[in-house]
């Protein structure tokens, strides 16, 4: 499942639901030579679309007139499918993973596979498979409390021997654009000494990413962000100065099966977010802290 998105050729729409909110995008995917090119064109709301090729990604937004360009650090094939499990050996630790039986999705056979959390600290999944390529063409994700759960299906699929590479480019004129490069972060680990850092993760959570951002405030101040997953559910951790005057976002919120925890240390901004429990977001963000990590619970 993990990799199928990322070795096959095809064309297909999918339909993602986030809370009240439904989505439909339209996706074009393409391996020729060990290069991946992928577009995606959304179908419903502001007109925009995503072009990548390998870990360059440039995404495009006609009506505000700007274009994004960033170059992915850590995992670089970490986007569609939206989840896609890493590290599968420590799923376990965290998660009881069983098969439950087969379906049809967007006309294919498929084998559903249930992902129920061991814990209170992360939500559990389950995934439709094609059963001939383990491409993903469902996902649901589990809240008991949750009214509208969070889910993507695609309603059509098809595999394809090769892309025309007309179907990869942009039918939006770029060269009127603005574009932005994300600063890589030049450290040489994850794990240094001196820099934020949450002192207390929850069970099987580990740092996963670090970005380092300037923050468009005239100042030059960096925003730092930290990614910590258990190798299926992530969350991220925003971390910038606070201005004379600003007024700080403090304790909990949710949108949907996204929750969020504010807080602050010394005079900076901290924001913990992700697609798990409110518990796991307010514990990694109170944690955070400067220097290397303390033992995790």
């Amino acid at each position: 499942m993990s990799r199928a998105a990322h070795e096959y050729n095809y064309e297909g729409v999918f339909v993602y639901l986030h809370g009240t909110q439904m989505q439909s995008v339209r996706i074009i995917h393409s391996v020729e030579e060990g290069k991946e090119r992928e577009r995606l064109i959304l179908l419903t709301g502001l007109q925009r679309e995503v072009l990548r090729s390998d870990d360059k990604i440039t995404y495009i937004v006609p009506r505000n007139r700007s274009m994004v360009l960033e170059r992915r650090q850590g995992h670089p094939r970490a986007g569609f499918p939206l989840v896609s499990p890493r590290h599968i050996d420590r799923l376990v630790a965290c998660y009881d993973i069983s098969l439950a039986g087969r379906d049809r999705i967007a006309g294919r056979e498929t084998q559903r596979l249930v992902v129920r959390p061991k814990d209170r600290l992360r939500y559990g999944y389950q995934f439709w498979l094609d059963r001939e390529t383990g491409l993903l063409l469902k996902t649901v994700l589990l809240n008991r409390k949750a009214g509208f759960p969070e889910q993507f299906m695609f309603a059509t699929v098809r595999f394809m021997e090769r892309v025309p590479p007309a179907l990869l480019e942009s039918e939006v004129e770029g060269n009127e654009f603005v574009f932005f490069r994300d600063r890589p972060d030049d450290s040489r680990g994850l794990e240094t000494a001196g820099r934020w850092q949450a002192g207390r993760l929850p069970f099987g959570f580990e740092l996963s990413t670090r970005r380092r951002y300037t923050v468009a405030n005239g100042r030059g101040d960096d925003m730092e962000q930290l990614v910590y997953s258990d190798g299926l559910s992530s969350v991220s951790v925003f971390i910038e100065p606070l201005e004379a005057g600003q007024e700080p976002l403090l304790g909990s919120s949710s949108l949907g099966m996204v929750s969020a925890y504010g807080t602050v240390h010394e005079n900076f901004q901290v924001i913990a977010l992700g697609e798990v429990p409110p518990v796991t977001v307010k514990q990694i963000a109170t944690s955070i802290r400067r220097g290397k990590d303390e033992e995790n619970d």
